[in-house]
Parts: structure tokens; C-alpha cells; sequence
């Protein structure tokens, strides 16, 4: 019986050494832990930019409005109005394109104004140039009106206070106009520039609208 004891005590020791341990317990510190997870945490926010790192482009700037075209490509403003015109005076057209003073004022004030085709002064070489003009005498004097059935009419007679000629014909003996003319401005000096308001008319001839005056000659 002794024996049998000390055999079950034997295999009951060595059934205790075989037994599983317990599992151990973790350690409460994780300081350790902690630490090794902050460290790479805070590596990555925390790490500076790289210098070969470039700088991220900058937005290009919006381009300026682009400045105005000059306007030399569009025509320049006729400096010479063109009033309507229908009609003609012993069948010829005409159509003045610019009023001219050429003859200083007569002692009254009142200076004589040709409306002629030509659209510049009369040079030297353009004193017998064969255009068509219509002349009449009226006050110089900005914004005086002139009843035109009241002046005289130049003829057979002699030169009167508005006519027309045609050219190389003379004066037209069929001239009769009636209507108004406004001197809108009347400058003084020459190279001035002033301003004529016209209607008029003579049989199926009608002429109306404004005029540059082109003073050639000093009125005084």
C-alpha cells in the first residue's frame, strides 16, 4: 500500500508540472507603449517642410482689360456738313459743300458769303476756277436771320444781294428763291470757323441745312 502512495504521489506531481501556467497579467504601465505612438504621431505633424519642397505656383494673375483701339482705323467726322439738296437751277445740279468769306464786310456790317462745290480756300492758281456758286450779302452778326425773298437778285440788271451762277454761263436769270438763312456764329479773325443754317428754295431747287463757313480772308 506504501508503494502504490508514492507512485500516485509521483503522478500526481507530474501531472502538476505539466499544467498550463496562468496567463500573465498585463502590466498597467503602457507608458512604453504610449510613448512609441506619440513619438511617430508627432514625427509626422510635427516634421518641417522640406526645402526642396517647391512652393506651390501662384494663381495667375487675371489679365488686365485690354486698353481701348486707338480709332484710327474708323473715318474721321466729315468737316463739312452735307445739307440735303434736291433740284436744280437751269438744269444744272449743285450742291455746296462749304460756305466761304472772301471779301472783307462792307461799311454797313454786312459781308457777302459764297457757297461754292470747292471744300478748301481759293489759292493763287485757283482765282478763275470754274465752279458753280450761289452768293448772297447778309449781316454779319451770330444768329441773325435773313428773310432770302427780300434781298435782291442779281440779273441783267447788275449785281444785286444774293445770286446763283453756274460757271461759264453767268448769272442764272431764272433765280428766285425764297426761304431763310441763320449766321450761326460769325468769327472775326481769319482761319476762323462759323456756322450757316439754310433753306431754301427756287422752283423744284431745294436746299436745306447746316454749313461750315470758312473765313479766307479777315472780314475786317
Amino acid at each position: 500500500m506504501r508503494c502504490l502512495v508514492v507512485t500516485a504521489s509521483l503522478v500526481l506531481f507530474a501531472c502538476g508540472g505539466s499544467t498550463t501556467p496562468p496567463p500573465q497579467t498585463p502590466s498597467s504601465d503602457t507608458s512604453s507603449l504610449e510613448t512609441g505612438g506619440s513619438s511617430k504621431d508627432e514625427s509626422k505633424d510635427t516634421a518641417p517642410a522640406s526645402s526642396d519642397t517647391p512652393a506651390p505656383a501662384a494663381a495667375p494673375a487675371a489679365s488686365a482689360a485690354p486698353a481701348a483701339a486707338p480709332s484710327d482705323s474708323a473715318p474721321p467726322a466729315a468737316f463739312h456738313p452735307a445739307p440735303s439738296v434736291t433740284g436744280a437751277i437751269d438744269g444744272k445740279a449743285f450742291a455746296p459743300k462749304v460756305a466761304q468769306i472772301l471779301a472783307p464786310m462792307k461799311k454797313d456790317g454786312r459781308i457777302q458769303v459764297t457757297l461754292t462745290e470747292a471744300t478748301d480756300c481759293p489759292g493763287a492758281g485757283d482765282a478763275k476756277a470754274d465752279h458753280a456758286k450761289l452768293t448772297m450779302t447778309v449781316p454779319w452778326q451770330d444768329g441773325y436771320k435773313v428773310d432770302l425773298s427780300a434781298l435782291k437778285v442779281s440779273g441783267k440788271k447788275g449785281p444785286g444781294e444774293i445770286g446763283f451762277s453756274p460757271g461759264a454761263k453767268g448769272t442764272s436769270a431764272t433765280f428766285k428763291p425764297s426761304g431763310t438763312v441763320t449766321v450761326v456764329t460769325a468769327p472775326m479773325e481769319k482761319g476762323g470757323k462759323g456756322k450757316l443754317k439754310i433753306d431754301l428754295q427756287s422752283g423744284d431747287y431745294m436746299l436745306a441745312g447746316d454749313l461750315d463757313i470758312e473765313v479766307c480772308v479777315s472780314p475786317k
